[in-house]
C-alpha cells in the first residue's frame, strides 16, 4: 500500500513537470523559437535536482544471502541533488535518494522495504547553449536497504554504491530551469548486514555485486549562476 502511495506520488510529479515543459513550449513564439533553440548557458551556479521514478534492484547479495529480489520488488524513488556548475559543460555535487519497494515473495504481508543511497556525483552536458541538452553523469558513495516487519527485528543491509551511470535529456525552459527523463544503473556491494540471526552488523561473507536500474524525471534549477554570452 505504501509502494502504491509512492508511486501515486511521483506519478503526480512527473505529470506536473510535463505539464510545466508544455506550457512553457506555448509561449514560444518569439523569431528563432521552437523545440531546440538558443539559450544562454550558465556557470558558477547552484544547482539544485529532484527527480522521481521506478527503481529495481536485481542480483545476489553473498554467500547464502539470498538476492535481492528475495527481499524487495519494484518500487518508487525520490532523489535530491545539490551541486555546482562550474562551467557550462560540467556540475558536481551531493545527492541523496529514498526508495520504497514492494517487498520479496518470500516477505511476511505488511513489510516495509526501504532502501536509501548518497553520495557524490558529476555530470557533463553537452549542449549547455541550447534548450535539448543530453548529459551524462556518474556517482559513487554508500546504500543502505532496510526490511521492516509488522513484527520483530528489523534487518539491514550496508554497503557501497560503487558506481552509478546516468544519462538524462533536459529539456531547458529557460536559463535557469530544465526537466529531464533520466535513465540510470548503479552497481552495489552489500558489506555488513543486522537481523534476526545476528547480534549487530556482521561482515558479510563473500558479497556480491549487485545492481538497481532507474527510470523517472528530473527537474534541476540553476540559480545564482552567471550567464555566459
Amino acid at each position: 500500500m505504501k509502494t502504491k502511495r509512492t508511486l501515486s506520488v511521483v506519478a503526480g510529479f512527473a505529470l506536473f513537470l510535463l505539464m510545466g515543459a508544455a506550457r512553457a513550449q506555448e509561449r514560444e513564439g518569439e523569431p528563432g523559437g521552437g523545440f531546440d533553440h538558443a539559450v544562454p548557458a550558465v556557470e558558477h551556479a547552484l544547482e539544485i535536482g529532484v527527480g522521481g521514478g521506478w527503481l529495481q534492484g536485481t542480483g545476489d547479495i553473498g554467500k547464502q544471502m539470498g538476492t535481492v529480489q528475495d527481499l524487495s520488488g519494484p518500487g518508487a524513488s525520490a532523489e535530491l541533488q545539490l551541486g555546482y556548475r562550474i562551467i557550462p559543460q560540467l556540475a558536481f555535487g551531493a545527492y541523496g535518494t529514498y526508495g520504497q519497494f514492494a517487498k520479496g515473495a518470500p516477505m511476511t504481508p505488511n513489510t516495509d522495504v526501504r532502501s536509501v543511497s548518497a553520495g557524490l556525483f558529476a555530470d557533463w552536458h553537452f549542449r549547455p547553449a541550447r534548450s535539448v541538452d543530453p548529459w551524462i553523469g556518474l556517482a559513487t558513495g554508500w546504500r543502505g536497504l532496510w526490511v521492516v516487519p509488522p513484527a520483530g527485528k528489523n534487518a539491514s543491509l550496508q554497503g557501497l554504491e560503487l558506481a552509478r551511470l546516468q544519462v538524462g535529456l533536459d529539456y531547458r525552459i529557460s536559463r535557469e530551469v530544465a526537466i529531464a527523463p533520466v535513465l540510470s544503473a548503479g552497481l552495489s556491494t552489500f558489506l555488513t548486514h543486522d537481523d534476526a540471526t545476528t547480534n549487530g552488523f556482521t561482515n558479510i561473507g563473500n558479497p556480491s555485486v549487485n545492481a538497481f536500474f532507474f527510470a523517472g524525471l528530473q527537474a534541476r534549477f540553476d540559480v545564482l549562476g552567471t550567464p555566459v554570452k
